[in-house]
Parts: C-alpha cells; structure tokens; sequence
C-alpha cells in the first residue's frame, strides 16, 4: 500500500477530470496518454487497482476503481471511492456492475469461434459460499481449454459482475460438454439467478433476530 493519501489521487483527479469528459473527442496517441496517467496514479496509490471508465453522453461519465475480482482488496476500493469529491458531470462506483455477457468479448470470440451464449455450466459443488463451477462447450479441447477458459472467465465475470464473482466464485473449470451430465446443465446466462436462488434466505423474526429459512 503507498503511503499516498486518497486524497492525494482525488486532487490530481479533479485538476485533470476534462481531459477524460472529451476522452472520445482525443486522438488515439492522446487518448493513450491520460489512460496511463489515470492507471499509473491509480497504482501509485495502490498497485492492484485498475479502473474502467464510461462516457454515458456528452460531458457525463462514470469512473469504477475496480480490483479485478480479488475480494480482498474490496474495501481499498470502497475506501477509497468514499473519499471521492463531487465533481459535476461524474459518478464514481467502487467495484464493476454486471456487464451483458459479452462484454469486451470480441477478441476471444474471433480467436475461439465461440459465442459466450453457447456456454452451458454446472456446480461441481454443493456448497452456496465458496461456489466450484464447471463451464462447458462441444468444441473444448486439450489444445484450446485456455483460450476457452479466458474466455469462460470473463463472460462469468460480466454477468456476476465484480462483488459476486469475487465472493461467490470459488473456482471454475472448463472442459467438453460431452463429458457432462445433461441434466445438470444450464445455459451460462442463468447463472446469476441459480447463485440468488442458492443462498439462504435469511429474514429478520419479530425479536429482531436473524432466522435462516431454509
């Protein structure tokens, strides 16, 4: 952890934040350049942070500190999130929301010739806090079970978003879907909903206390 304050990384931000408002109006060579000043002050504060940054319309974006899923550093990220000023024409979000599944997606789908909403998965556990999954697909083989893992991740990724994949996911494998058992398997896109269905339902009794329902 930098000895930086975050507040330090906020002044720096609120001095440069309209060179991003007019990011898509730079040059790419421009452009490039106040990414990497954004990621090199970012990881100046704390070397596992990344962010992503959206232009939603004209002179309104939204800047995410993300940790890449790694729920351990979930709380730098909300800290400092927290300690964000209020500049117009700005939100700032700790932690990446649920993206449709194929969210920057294009280059792993050229390179597998897979679409992530042919993925089907299975839990290959039973337990509803440290999930295990299993992705599968019929053209999953030895040679290209990393380019599928890569891709597999990254669609899981976007449609948990970055809390649940962090603090759900246990592990995840891929591997052919022959080697499934078809009544086990799911279309991978109704994987957020089968992980809500899978926790307790806990409701609070008329003491006050918390009650498990199950």
């Amino acid at each position: 952890m930098s000895k930086l304050s975050k507040r330090h990384f906020w002044d720096w931000f609120r001095r440069h934040h309209p060179e991003y408002l007019t990011l898509n109006k730079k040059s790419k060579k421009e452009a490039a350049y106040w990414l990497n000043e954004l990621n090199a002050h970012l990881r100046a504060y704390f070397k596992f942070f990344g962010f992503s940054l959206e232009l939603q319309q004209e002179r309104t974006a939204t800047l995410t500190i993300t940790v890449n899923g790694k729920s351990i550093h979930f709380k730098k990220a909300e800290a400092l999130v927290a300690k964000a000023p209020e500049i117009p024409g700005w939100t700032f979000v700790a932690l990446e929301d649920p993206r449709p599944v194929d969210f920057l997606l294009a280059q792993q789908m050229k390179d597998t010739g897979i679409d992530p909403r042919e993925l089907r998965f299975s839990f290959a556990n039973n337990d509803p806090q440290h999930i295990a999954l299993i992705v599968y697909h019929p053209l999953c083989t030895p040679e290209n079970e990393h380019l599928i893992y890569q891709l597999a991740h990254t669609a899981v990724y976007n449609l948990l978003g970055e809390r649940s994949f962090g603090t759900d996911i246990s592990w995840l494998e891929v591997a052919n879907l022959s080697s499934a058992d078809p009544d086990d398997v799911e279309e991978l896109e109704a994987l957020p909903d089968r992980i809500g269905r899978s926790r307790s339902a806990i409701v609070v009794d008329s003491r006050g206390n918390l009650v498990s329902m199950d």
